[in-house]
């Protein structure tokens, strides 16, 4: 996907064009997926990387949808890491239908996230995309461990945080959702694991078909 992602922009299809896109296409996805609803609350958990600039864009495009949109941006090293998700930062801040947490050295974290959960009906996980190495921080695990236990509707954004995206093997936690929409084609890994990414749904985000014709 990344391969992918710079052959799209050497034509001139930006990697912002191709965030913008996905986040579209997840809120159009949630908004069929859960137009009956009684209730709609929307916690959108977004880490930071580009997994996380689709959460914010989706964000933008549930505004009517929504009764309440909550973002908790995960910026734990004050820090966001590419082009793209500092560009829809700086969008979501100026938006104020829009609450937003920014988790920098936040003492009281812990409990104003579990308020917001608590308080959610849907909850969106944009934490991490295909770009997840390694074991997780203790203070991202407690954000999985609550959104597993809250028994909300959860949807991830591309992969569940935590799975693999190239052999489905996982982390030391991972996201259990009910709904993976994910980008441009299944991830090999996304593959057996209904249990942790229950139902999928394959989006387009404009990637050119030929581009994939060499790989």
């Amino acid at each position: 996907m990344k391969l992918l992602e710079d052959m799209a922009e050497e034509i001139g299809i930006s990697k912002l064009v191709l965030m913008e896109n996905a986040g579209l296409q997840l809120a159009n996805v949630i908004q069929k997926q859960y137009s009956k609803n009684k209730s709609k609350n929307i916690l959108i958990v977004c880490g930071s990387g580009n997994n996380g600039g689709d959460g914010l864009v989706c964000a933008r495009h549930l505004i009517q949808f929504a009764d309440e949109i909550t973002i908790c941006l995960l910026n734990i090293k004050g820090k966001l890491k590419t082009h793209e998700i500092k560009k829809n930062w700086n969008l979501i801040e100026g938006i104020k239908q829009i609450k937003k947490m920014e988790v920098f050295q936040n003492k009281n974290f812990t409990k104003e996230f579990e308020n917001e959960v608590n308080k959610s009906d849907i909850i969106v996980d944009a934490l991490f995309g295909t770009g997840l190495h390694g074991k997780l921080n203790n203070q991202i695990a407690f954000v999985m461990n609550q959104i597993n236990k809250s028994k909300k509707s959860v949807i991830a954004v591309d992969i569940p945080s935590g799975l693999n995206p190239l052999d489905g093997s996982v982390a030391n936690y991972v996201i259990k959702a009910e709904l993976t929409v994910t980008f441009h084609k299944s991830k090999s890994g996304l593959l057996q694991r209904n249990e942790i990414t229950g139902e999928i749904i394959i989006v387009d985000i404009g990637i050119p078909p030929e581009l994939g014709n060499n790989l």
